[in-house]
This record gives structure tokens, C-alpha cells and sequence, in this order.
């Protein structure tokens, strides 16, 4: 096969936090070893070449901002799925495309006989509608819009692409189980910036629990806050950053007069609140590789976490693994920590240790690796 020529798209800034620094650092390593030809994205705050960079309109559905979010999303996807489409025609031999946004475009390099890869940063749309539906069901939460991840072109994508690159083994054991072929899938651990993300200098008295993340019902935070409630602890904190669900603001009312829980909001910069911690808990119900996660452990936090949040925490040395739903598992592992502070600092160095593993220039050398290995095919 001819050297790699790849166009590569994503349906957001390049360079921004999330996925807009999960797909710089993709496009950083295909140009550093000579494969990327164009990236297709909307906004760039990368240092890559403008030549190799097609920067599309920031909102080219603007006059239908008005739209429920479930709609508008699509129109933004589709979009740039059009026009990357038109892209690939020109020519190239590898088309790599994020789920729900690559339809049009992988059909396109179908035509040309590129290879198309494929990349999901979550479960199976099958896992992921299950455990969700199960959850509303059970909370009583009626009149939930269809996810977009649930549209029959998600799923096409998915069956047509060669190659599927997913963020944890976690998300791969979804995909094997809804019947996709364990060999077209590459697992790549994601980074996290280590200059960032890293032990606080000090940290308080005061026994910390921290959650970042949405609270919603997808991240288990009913099951946290049932746990620590019921734990009633003196001199204690339980801190939740991150923006508040809507849809579940009703549920969360009994937990609000509670004097040790704090309902912080989203921070842009949550690196101090990580370094101000104990503990980390994040008892997601489904993810493809929770960032946070990496964050914790990198600010050198044991964490309490379940094997659907994705992440890389070992159990019984970074911290531990807990079933989900399990409000008595974390109840029992926060309370560990709080009568042993001496294993919570010995997990928070092994987890710092570890993560050191899963640094962004790793990554990158992962997924050239996971190129060599198509090419080589």
C-alpha cells in the first residue's frame, strides 16, 4: 500500500479541552510522521499548519439555535460529514471520522478504495441506550428525547467502517458483546497533560470527597450522594463540580440543605479542587474513558470508580473498582479511606505512578502504532 494519506474529521475546535484535545493530539502525531493530509474541523486552536487544517464555520445552523439540542447537534454533524465528504473524493487512502458524524464520508472513501476507520468515545449505542433507559425507568424520568447515538446511521457507520478505535477495554467488551469482530478494533488509552493535572502542595485537614463530571443520571451521582448521606461523617466534605442535569434537579432536592455537600458548579479549571482533595469518586454507570478519572490520578488522588467509567485505575492499588449502582460499595470505600489516611496517600502516589503511563506523547505513539499495524495488514 502506498504511503498514508489520511483526512481525518471531528465536529470541534481542534485544540479544545475534551475531544478537542483528544483529536489535536491525533492530528498532531498523523503530521509529525507524514501521514496527515487535511483535517476537517469546526475552529482551530492547534499549531499545526493552517495548509493542513480546514477550519469550517463555527455554526453553520445558526439560524436554528432555537432547535432542542437533540436536533441542532445532527445538523452541525451533518454538515461537516457533507463537507468532508467532498474532501475525501479528491483523494486519499485513509478516511478516520468520529461516530455520528462520518456517514456520508465513509461511504465516499468506500468509492475511492480507502480504508476508514472509525472512532467512538463511548460504548455501544446497544450498551449505552440499555443502561440509560433502565435508569429513567427506574427514576421515573418520562419523555426523554431519542440520543443521537441511537439514529440507524450511527450504527451503519459502525458495520461499514474497517477499523474502530475505542478509548478502554471496557468500551471493546460493549462492542464485542452487540456482535462486532474483536479484530477490526484497536483499543487507545487516552492522555491527560501532566503539567496540568498534578499533586496539590498541600492538602486540607478536612476529610475530601470529590466528584467532577455532569451530575446526571449516566454518572451515578444519586448512588454517591444515597452513600453519603447515610455516612453522616463529621469534619468531612463532599464536593460536586460540575454542571447540573436538568432533568433530574428534582431528585437532587433532598441532598440540597445537606451542610458537607457542596454543589460547586462547572469550572473551567477544576485543577484546584483536585488538589485540594482526598479522595476521588466517580461511579459512572457508562463511559468510554472518563477523563476525569485520568485527572484524579494524575493529581495524585486514589479513586473509587467502576469498571464502566473506563478508566485505567487498578483495583486495590490505585484505588478500587466498585460494582455500579452500589451505593453500600461506595459507602464502604469512602469510609476505608476516612479511617485509613495513610492508605488513601499510599493508593494517591501508586495512582500518580501509574498514570505517568498515559500521557498525551504516549498516546500519539500509540496511535501511530495502531496505523503501522493497519498498514502492515
Amino acid at each position: 500500500m502506498a504511503d498514508p494519506e489520511v483526512v481525518y474529521s471531528i465536529a470541534t475546535r481542534l485544540g479544545n479541552p475534551g475531544l478537542g484535545t483528544v483529536s489535536y493530539n491525533a492530528a498532531k502525531a498523523l503530521h509529525e510522521k507524514g501521514f496527515l493530509k487535511k483535517v476537517v474541523t469546526y475552529g482551530n486552536r492547534s499549531d499545526l499548519p493552517p495548509s493542513k487544517v480546514l477550519s469550517l464555520p463555527g455554526n453553520p445552523a445558526k439560524l436554528l439555535f432555537f432547535l432542542p439540542r437533540h436536533l441542532y447537534r445532527p445538523l452541525r454533524k451533518g454538515f461537516l460529514d457533507y463537507v468532508t465528504s467532498k474532501i475525501v473524493l479528491k483523494g486519499c487512502n485513509i478516511f478516520h471520522g468520529w461516530n455520528n458524524q462520518a456517514f456520508k464520508s465513509i461511504k465516499a472513501a468506500k468509492k475511492i478504495g480507502a480504508r476508514t476507520i472509525l472512532e467512538c468515545g463511548s460504548t455501544h449505542a446497544f450498551f449505552r441506550k440499555k443502561i440509560l433507559q433502565e435508569e429513567f425507568q427506574k427514576f421515573g424520568i418520562k419523555n426523554v428525547k431519542p440520543p443521537e447515538y441511537a439514529q440507524k446511521s450511527s450504527l451503519e457507520e459502525i458495520s461499514l467502517s474497517d477499523f474502530i478505535f475505542l478509548p478502554s477495554d471496557f468500551a471493546k467488551k460493549t462492542f464485542i458483546e452487540a456482535g462486532i469482530e474483536g479484530k477490526k478494533i484497536f483499543v487507545i488509552n487516552r492522555g491527560v497533560n501532566l503539567d496540568r493535572f498534578k499533586p496539590g502542595k498541600k492538602k486540607n485537614k478536612n476529610f475530601k470527597v470529590l466528584y467532577v463530571g455532569r451530575v446526571s443520571l449516566r454518572k451515578g451521582v444519586l448512588y454517591l450522594l444515597k452513600a453519603w448521606r447515610r455516612l453522616n461523617l463529621r469534619d468531612a466534605e463532599l464536593l460536586l463540580v460540575g454542571s447540573i442535569d436538568a432533568g433530574i434537579k428534582h431528585l437532587l432536592s433532598e441532598y440540597m440543605d445537606i451542610a458537607n455537600i457542596t454543589f460547586k458548579g462547572f469550572l473551567k479549571d477544576p485543577s484546584i479542587a483536585y488538589q485540594g482533595a482526598t479522595i476521588f469518586v466517580f461511579p459512572s454507570l457508562e463511559e468510554g474513558s472518563a477523563k476525569v478519572t485520568y485527572e484524579a490520578m494524575a493529581s495524585a488522588l486514589p479513586v473509587i470508580t467502576t469498571e464502566n467509567s473506563g478508566s485505567v485505575v487498578r483495583h486495590g492499588i490505585d484505588g478500587f473498582i466498585v460494582p455500579i449502582r452500589d451505593s453500600a460499595a461506595i459507602e464502604e470505600k469512602i469510609l476505608f479511606f476516612r479511617d485509613n489516611p495513610h492508605m488513601a496517600q499510599v493508593m494517591g502516589s501508586h495512582a500518580l505512578k501509574n498514570i505517568k503511563f498515559y500521557s498525551w506523547q504516549t498516546y500519539r505513539k500509540n496511535l501511530i502504532t495502531a496505523y503501522d499495524r493497519i498498514f502492515a495488514e
